[in-house]
């Protein structure tokens, strides 16, 4: 059976298209356009009810937002293993930091980019100051990655969330950041479906 990921190269969607390379699963990338409409036809609401990408479509099953599509797809696809089992005492560790993706770094890089201010205890992600501050004191210990010597579908959408972060100058060039990013973007998967 072939997942088909709805897909635009600008999107998070790039991270579930390199999860998918990762697996080592067969797949089919639907392209979605932002300025067509297609978004929100109503077919393509049935498969992500915000009219968002990412989203996937596997047999009769839809998923749809990152963290979920990760979760899917890194439990239910053992070709590569990427995610502690559940009664793994590693699991909690990775879903701390695969949840920290889209509970504060998103957050944080809108707060970032929209140059709003907020109270650290008004809102869920904190603050850029704190969010960058958790995060660089995390990967400086990776050793290589978060699970040490083994590479999960947490490190994927963290490497993916920073390098956008970084790139785009939301958040700084801290050394752990951009020595991270680079073991993450230095994969085959990564590098295959980037062209290269």
């Amino acid at each position: 059976m072939t997942i088909e990921l709805f897909h635009n190269p600008q999107s998070r969607a790039m991270m579930m298209h390199w999860l998918l390379e990762e697996l080592g699963v067969d797949y089919e990338l639907v392209p979605v356009a932002y300025d067509d409409g297609s978004m929100r036809t109503p077919e393509f609401l049935a498969v992500s009810p915000m009219g968002k990408i990412p989203a996937i479509r596997d047999g009769e099953v839809t998923v749809s937002d990152t963290a979920a599509i990760t979760l899917y797809l890194a439990d239910k696809y053992k070709t590569v293993d990427m995610a502690p089992a559940i009664d793994d005492p590693r699991r909690g560790e990775f879903l701390r930091w695969l949840v920290f993706q889209v509970s504060s770094i998103e957050p944080a890089m809108m707060q970032a980019g929209a140059k709003f201010e907020t109270k650290r205890q008004q809102a869920g992600w904190g603050d850029v100051d704190s969010v960058v501050d958790v995060l660089d004191a995390r990967l400086s210990k990776a050793d290589p990655w978060l699970l040490g010597d083994w590479f999960t579908a947490a490190d994927l959408v963290l490497a993916g969330a920073v390098g956008w972060a970084v790139g785009w100058d939301l958040f700084p060039k801290r050394p752990a950041f951009e020595a991270y990013v680079a073991r993450a973007f230095d994969r085959p998967a990564y590098k295959k479906i980037m062209g290269g």
